[in-house]
């Protein structure tokens, strides 16, 4: 923190060290640090802020959901390619994934071992829950490579309705 004297009275200035960020747990933030020692990089507060944010979510979010939340929580305003700067680098260190259906990303359920993952996308609420099936991909490239495909990645999300929106569905009626 930085104080001023004015004169009058001293001011604080937060450093970009104290950014306010949600409150993650601590199994996030060593999953966190962990992934990005491994990789080399440095988890900088702002990078913090931007998985912490997206963990305490409810549902993903899209670049712009996670940048007015960080705007909001901060109080100021961020740049939205910073946003993207972020959400790349969690991303390729593994803690985050994108939902390509909608656009939205998601914290890793599981960071803490390498895979590919499986989604299954709520349309009515817009939550998506992670599932690591090896038994599907296995399946998928197996039958990719029968046809002479060679896959570079998998992307598998079922949208439907996730089971608390079929019993808040089945209370109203």
């Amino acid at each position: 923190m930085i104080l001023r004297w004015t004169g009058e009275r001293v001011t604080a200035k937060k450093t970009k060290d104290e950014l306010k960020s949600a409150r993650i747990s601590a199994k996030h933030r060593a999953w966190a640090e962990a992934l990005c020692e491994q990789a080399g990089e440095r988890l900088t507060p702002p990078r913090l802020a931007a998985y912490a944010e997206l963990a305490v979510q409810k549902r993903p979010l899209t670049a712009y959901e996670l940048l007015a939340c960080l705007e909001k929580r901060q109080d100021r305003k961020i740049a939205p390619l910073t946003a993207y700067r972020h959400l790349d680098f969690l991303m390729q260190v593994g803690l985050v994934h994108r939902l390509e259906s909608n656009q939205s990303y998601l914290p890793c359920s599981h960071p803490d071992e390498p895979h590919e993952s499986c989604y299954l996308v709520c349309r009515t609420c817009g939550s998506a829950d992670e599932l690591e099936s090896q038994n599907v991909v296995s399946i998928l490239n197996k039958t990719a490579k029968e046809r002479g495909f060679e896959t570079d990645r998998n992307i598998v999300e079922l949208e439907g309705t996730c089971k608390d929106c079929i019993e808040k569905a089945a209370k109203s009626h």
